[in-house]
């Protein structure tokens, strides 16, 4: 089992980019996306270019203070000149108000962004798991093979306790769907909501797994416990070797 451990929202802020440095030099972090509109995405590049052993993917965004371009009809608040909150993205993008060119168009800009660094993209995820929806996995889809981008997270959420039936049926239709359209991989899961406890019996569960190759999202903060899980010296010890990323799975 390949485990490619995944640290969202580089670039957006300092303590963060600084986490997923720690995590990823001292700890079991193998990859990062970047936050093309976050306000410390100079730094998060600067980093990625310190780091060559870090898989770069990057972290799009429809929500938030994230956005690259500045007009668009159906993208973003008037009142702002941004991004909706959360809570208002999720209700257009149910409703279908947003125009899936207007949404090419902004992924467009978000990944040029990163590439006009020098910086090689090895995959693409979404900003609060957003290409969960279909509209937005469509746009996603798109954007990848637009600009030869490798991978796309998957939709598959794997040892998860808290999902009812239909949204797991819901959940294995997205990933067949993504699945049969680009490359991914067997499913991911994340530390979110977990204590000291679970997350140590999470991973052995992980470890164990009968999948071939699977993402671990993680979002390493000192309150939510995850720095010190990530760069615990039993926890790098056990994952040593299954550790790989997008990068190393395209070679």
């Amino acid at each position: 089992m390949k485990l490619i451990v995944n640290a969202d929202d580089f670039g957006f802020s300092e303590e963060v980019n600084a986490n997923i440095e720690k995590c990823h030099q001292n700890g079991i972090v193998t990859s990062a996306t970047i936050l093309s509109g976050g306000k410390n995405f100079d730094d998060a590049i600067q980093l990625a270019k310190e780091n060559p052993k870090l898989g770069i993917g990057v972290h799009l965004a429809i929500d938030g203070p994230n956005n690259i371009g500045k007009k668009y009809a159906t993208l973003l608040d008037p009142q702002t000149g941004e991004f909706y909150e959360d809570i208002v993205a999720v209700k257009k993008i149910r409703k279908g108000d947003f125009n899936v060119e207007e949404l090419v168009s902004e992924y467009s800009l978000q990944i040029k962004k990163v590439k006009n660094e020098g910086i090689t993209i090895t995959h693409l995820d979404h900003h609060h798991h957003f290409h969960l929806y279909f509209p937005i996995l469509k746009a996603v889809i798109e954007v990848a093979k637009k600009y030869k981008i490798p991978y796309i997270r998957p939709q598959k959420i794997l040892y998860s306790s808290r999902n009812p039936f239909p949204k797991n049926i819901y959940r294995l239709y997205h990933q067949f769907y993504l699945s049969s359209r680009y490359n991914t991989v067997d499913g991911y899961t994340s530390l979110i909501g977990c204590d000291s406890e679970q997350m140590f019996s999470k991973f052995q569960t992980i470890l164990n797994s009968n999948k071939r190759t699977i993402e671990l999202v993680v979002h390493p903060l000192k309150e939510n416990g995850e720095i010190d899980f990530l760069t615990n010296p039993e926890i790098v010890q056990k994952a040593q070797n299954h550790l790989t990323n997008y990068g190393n799975l395209v070679q």
